[in-house]
């Protein structure tokens, strides 16, 4: 399939190769062999040990729930409750009483009693003290666990602080989602603009580095490269950004001197926040199931005016369904591919795909999959 990005798609994938390995320590974003990864091998990849937690606190202001990520050999109330106290979000004299989970319609409910100092640290707080220390502990909890919502007593007793009374089952406060910043950055050279992200204040500071490396690299190797008299402009946007996952989309256009129009040009880093690796279209959704359904016109939405002709022109695009299929088991960048065959990015929890059309169509269309 021709693709009026290729040699822009190839510049950017063997510096993404170069970037990965080689002189500078970095590892290759390793291919998983299946979707389910153990524990040991995510350790290994990274160089920490232990289970990865989230631990919810105010920010400086103490207006703010933010997070910082933990290691730990096991989840218990007690580490959590522990780690918590190190942010003196709970005070280090609070022990666990008891604590329960139970399946319920509408998600998992737990419960959590605490001994009464926990009720003594609170009292002496402000409002919005009060409110930070319980945000911090209703939301690590509900994250260490998955659950849904949680009952907090003192003593076995309806916790009454004198601010409030929490006679019901709390549920998440709001938060910032993620532990780490994003910082723009940008290369500027006659009548060219390159807008790129660098990640600042991850706790794994191995996969900060290799990542920054790699995103800068492929903006000053596209400086470098751009031909004299040409106009290149790149921008991004941070499409999901938590401790989970980061997800970005780079787009921009590229013009030769001389050249009728410009070429749009998108690409996308998904970037595993506790493993490192780079997650690629093939490791969230089965390649034939998908052109199935693709083919068939099913399980997705298509955003601007292509929509009732997409399924044509995927058939003229990629031919049938078996060439369809190997085409989305090389989208995104992994190790050893030079020139993906298209790109994905992650938003709300769905995925999209950034799919080629001719010129006069736009260029791309995003493809959203239900």
């Amino acid at each position: 399939m021709k693709r009026s990005v290729l040699l822009w798609w190839a510049m950017l994938s063997a510096l993404f190769i170069s970037a990965c390995g080689g002189k500078n320590g970095l590892q290759d974003p390793a291919v998983l062999s299946s979707r389910e990864v153990s524990h040991k091998e995510e350790t290994e990849n990274t160089g920490s040990s232990g289970i990865p937690i989230r631990i919810f606190h105010s920010d400086d202001s103490g207006e703010i729930l933010c997070v910082s990520m933990a290691r730990t050999e096991e989840i218990t109330p007690e580490i959590l409750l522990l780690n918590l106290s190190l942010y003196h979000m709970v005070p280090d004299t609070a022990s666990v009483q008891s604590f329960e989970q139970k399946e319920q319609e509408d998600g998992l409910l737990l419960t959590l009693d605490l001994s009464g100092d926990f009720k003594t640290y609170l009292s002496g707080l402000d409002a919005s003290g009060e409110k930070a220390a319980m945000g911090s502990l209703v939301n690590t909890f509900l994250d260490a666990y998955q659950g849904e919502s949680i009952l907090i007593t003192a003593d076995g007793e309806t916790l009454n602080t004198g601010h409030g009374v929490y006679s019901e089952a709390l549920e998440l406060y709001p938060y910032e989602e993620a532990s780490y910043e994003i910082e723009s950055k940008e290369l500027l050279k006659s009548g060219i603009r390159i807008s790129y992200p660098q990640i600042a204040g991850l706790s794994i500071g191995e996969i900060q580095e290799k990542w920054n490396e790699i995103i800068e690299g492929h903006a000053r190797k596209a400086l470098r490269d751009a031909e004299e008299g040409s106009s290149l402009e790149v921008s991004y946007v941070i499409k999901t950004k938590n401790d989970r996952m980061l997800s970005i989309l780079i787009e921009g256009y590229y013009s030769t001197e001389g050249a009728a129009y410009p070429t749009c040009f998108r690409y996308t880093y998904n970037i595993d926040m506790n493993s490192g690796e780079s997650i690629r279209l093939a490791y969230v959704r089965d390649a034939d199931e998908l052109a199935k359904e693709l083919l068939a016109g099913k399980g997705y939405q298509v955003e601007g005016e292509l929509g009732e002709e997409f399924k044509e022109r995927l058939t003229i695009l990629y031919g049938d369904e078996e060439q369809l299929a190997d085409a989305l088991r090389d989208f995104d960048y992994g190790e050893n591919r030079e020139t993906p065959a298209g790109f994905s990015y992650h938003q709300d929890g769905k995925v999209h795909l950034c799919i080629e059309v001719p010129h006069a169509l736009g260029d791309y269309v995003d493809v959203i999959l239900e």
